[in-house]
């Protein structure tokens, strides 16, 4: 993707893997089955100290 190891070191895992995903959409990659994962609701963020959205 062409990040140095010292900013993958700084990125939140949440910012590598929206990096990821935008970088495999821009050069033709391919979503696993059933979309990867299941959306997390609010209530489970909120108790996992997500908010803002």
């Amino acid at each position: 993707m062409g990040f140095t190891p010292a900013q993958v070191d700084r990125m939140g895992m949440w910012e590598f893997l929206a990096c990821l995903d935008g970088y495999a959409g821009a050069h033709g990659g391919k979503k696993p089955p059933g979309g990867g994962g299941e959306e997390m609701s609010e209530d489970r963020m909120r108790d996992l100290g997500i908010e803002g959205l």
